[in-house]
């Protein structure tokens, strides 16, 4: 969501694993979210089990699309 802060993305898929990075998606004018972000995980299972667990769950009024980045 717009409101979607980068501790609020290491809380919800640090339980899985250690985190690397997190980038969140963000109008260059406003700040405002843009309605993507990006977990990197240190190891690639760790990545995989979150992806799996996350991927069509509710959050923050959304339901949330988690897959690998291209």
């Amino acid at each position: 969501s717009e409101d979607t802060q980068e501790n609020d993305l290491r809380e919800l898929f640090g339980a899985f694993g250690r985190i690397a990075r997190v980038y969140v998606g963000r109008d260059r004018e406003t700040g405002a979210g843009k309605g993507f972000a990006f977990v990197s995980f240190e190891e690639k299972a760790v990545a995989q089990r979150a992806m799996e667990k996350m991927h069509g769950r509710g959050y923050d009024n959304l339901i949330l699309s988690v897959q690998w980045s291209r």
